[in-house]
């Protein structure tokens, strides 16, 4: 049994990136297929995502709502209750309940209910704490120098004739 149903014009994915630079086939939906599919490389001055996936975002303004995004990279960038792995912004980041593994900024605010793995900043506004800070990296890297010094194969007349 076929119904049918007045659809109202939503903007899709290929709408809100018409202006930028996007592979072929990279975004956009099928009738009758999945519902929503993300972006794999995104290029515009402007951009703004809410719920969807990106792999990569690069332009001036990037913000980010309730999505989820591999690399964002821009003078400005803005995650929102999203998931990212790297955030690279030249001038300011603002992240806000959201899980980022790394952010990297001139200038980054750090909002309520946010998780940063790692996070390398100029300046650092709001409550942050990140899952490594200068003295659990030095423990990190000689606990590190310890071990690999330890499982280093040892060299010495058992493996070698001696010349007489």
């Amino acid at each position: 049994m076929q119904e049918d149903v007045e659809r109202t014009e939503q903007p899709s994915v290929e709408s809100i990136a018409r202006d930028a630079e996007v592979p072929a086939g990279a975004a956009g939906a099928e009738p009758g297929r999945d519902r929503f599919r993300g972006i794999g490389q995104l290029t515009a001055d402007h951009f703004e995502l809410s719920f969807g996936a990106v792999g990569m975002a690069r332009g001036r303004s990037i913000s980010i709502g309730q999505a989820a995004v591999g690399l964002a990279a821009g003078d400005e960038v803005s995650v929102r209750q999203s998931s990212a792995r790297l955030v690279l912004a030249r001038e300011a980041a603002r992240v806000e309940m959201s899980a980022v593994a790394t952010v990297a900024a001139n200038q980054v605010d750090v909002g309520r209910g946010t998780a940063v793995a790692v996070l390398i900043a100029r300046h650092v506004e709001g409550d942050v704490r990140p899952l490594l800070d200068w003295r659990g990296g030095l423990a990190l890297g000689v606990a590190f120098g310890v071990v690999a010094t330890l499982l280093r194969p040892i060299r010495g007349s058992r493996g070698r004739r001696r010349r007489r």
